[in-house]
């Protein structure tokens, strides 16, 4: 029922606060007094299926994190989940938009090819790009995936597909496969309402009903995630458990607290510099506590921890000076968020599984994309990946060996014959072609028909600097080709609902 009444929210069975989710544990049991009995052998009990926290981070440039080359500030936690566990340098997001990159990670399928070619927006402008106004609830996805597999599943934090602006009919993101969710404006159902930034969001949504909801200043908000995420997890530690926690700390505009913001001042190029670093080490100290806490509880021992970003950095006009680029990191990268070049799209990816992968791996090798969670995570749990999946598995990394041969991988960011295209970079360098194909360490952009063709020898030139479209013909048109053929097949995928 739809109105502007707004009310508290209960996760589960407790209130969301660490204290009284760690004191729900139960307590140790004494010993008995009662003589001993002589042991008895019992067969060693199954190793249980890893619980799953997948941490994706919005609008995290490759370089944000300090272990991959951030000077500016530190992000100890989430670096040291890297230098114990796995990290792979060559992962490449399935879109360089938020909405479309999620649909991937979740749906293991191109983002295109299930309706998603831009972020959820208006009605209005959902039409006018060909977007969907939500991802359609029979989709497999990896929530139902490992409900199926005796998972306890929660979605907490952003969810930006579908139940925003005027979009007051899109499902609840329990209807994907969640036991339990609680997002922001960006999404239906339970929800925090963020009352210092974007209001006029929040009161969108609001306006939407479709759910309990309360308000709450943006600092706050990854404190609140991680406390339900420590609620949920004490409510189910007799089962595994997967939990999506979507950040958007780092996503502008940026909201750091005093003692954040004093402990960087200066540190940064600009004012919103100085925010954006704030906001990103409040993040890893916020997520090293839920680490700590996880640990404590025992749930850690058996957790695959996933960690990467939805797409890069801000590319928008507001941020830029005239010598300065808007703040986060590509390091030499070209392009940004809403750019196929590596910058909107590359990210670093960390898995983290104690005993169970093999500590201390930079992985420079394997390319992976969104899409690749699916049947990873499907592998791992032994479950079997839904059909239609256009990812491969990656698990092998987690032991250090390189997933080397892959088919190869695309990206759309637009339709063909829309009325409208999503938005691009501000900066001229960051724009690029709307279409992408990646074989090896080919890469190949272009435009509808097959305009504006850009070919890269990624392995010599990863910041994209030698168009060697004219030089290369053979390899151009072979990789045009194969890219049209697959735009082809998009003909038919749903851009509305």
């Amino acid at each position: 029922m739809k109105g502007r009444r707004t009310t508290r929210f209960r996760f589960g069975a407790g209130c969301a606060v660490a204290a009284l989710a760690l004191t729900a544990l139960p307590a140790s049991v004494a010993a008995q007094t009662a003589p001993a009995k002589p042991p008895v052998a019992k067969p060693a009990p199954a190793q249980r299926a890893p619980n799953i926290l997948f941490v994706l981070v919005d609008d995290m440039g490759f370089a944000d994190l300090s272990v991959m080359g951030n000077r500016k500030v530190q992000t100890p936690n989430i670096d040291r989940l890297a230098r114990e566990g796995v990290l792979l340098t060559k992962f490449y997001d399935a879109a360089p938009i938020c909405s479309s990159s999620r649909a991937g990670f979740l749906t293991g399928r191109y983002p295109a090819s299930v309706g998603f070619v831009g972020i959820t927006d208006t009605r209005a402008r959902d039409a006018e790009i060909g977007q969907t106004n939500f991802l359609d609830p029979k989709l497999p996805t990896l929530a139902k995936l490992l409900k199926g597999a005796g998972y306890a599943t929660a979605h907490i934090g952003k969810w930006h597909l579908g139940g925003g602006r005027d979009i007051d009919d899109a499902p609840w993101p329990t209807a994907y496969g969640f036991d339990q969710s609680f997002t922001t404006f960006e999404g239906l159902g339970p929800r925090v309402l963020v009352s210092d930034q974007e209001r006029f969001l929040a009161e969108q949504s609001d306006k939407l009903g479709q759910g309990a909801r309360f308000w709450e200043i943006k600092t706050n908000l990854t404190r609140l995630y991680a406390d339900m995420t420590v609620d949920f997890v004490a409510q189910h530690a007799d089962r595994p458990w997967f939990v999506n926690l979507w950040l958007n700390d780092v996503h502008d505009p940026w909201a750091p607290d005093d003692e954040s913001l004093s402990e960087v001042m200066g540190k940064g190029e600009s004012s919103d510099d100085d925010r954006f670093l704030a906001s990103l080490v409040k993040m890893d100290k916020t997520l090293g506590r839920l680490f700590d806490r996880l640990d404590q509880m025992g749930q850690l021992e058996n957790t695959l921890v996933i960690f990467t970003s939805d797409n890069g950095p801000s590319g928008l006009q507001r941020y830029y000076g005239p010598n300065s680029t808007a703040p986060g990191s590509v390091a030499n990268l070209r392009g940004r968020k809403l750019s196929l070049y590596e910058g909107g799209i590359r990210q670093p990816l960390i898995l983290y599984w104690r005993g169970h992968m093999k500590p201390g791996t930079r992985d420079e090798t394997t390319v992976g994309q969104g899409v690749d969670l699916m049947p990873t995570i499907a592998a791992i749990v032994g479950a079997k990946a839904p059909a239609g999946s256009d990812g491969v598995d990656l698990s092998p990394v987690l032991q250090g060996q390189p997933v080397t041969r892959r088919a190869p991988i695309f990206w759309a960011y637009g339709r063909e014959g829309a009325k409208a295209q999503p938005g691009q970079p501000y900066r001229p360098q960051d724009k690029s072609p709307r279409y992408a194909i990646r074989d090896g360490d080919w890469k190949l952009l272009a435009n509808a028909g097959g305009a504006d063709v850009q070919l890269f020898d990624m392995a010599a030139d990863p910041i994209e600097s030698r168009d060697l479209a004219a030089e290369r013909p053979e390899i151009r048109d072979r990789l045009l080709a194969q890219l049209q053929n697959w735009m082809r097949g998009l003909a038919s995928a749903p851009g509305k609902n």
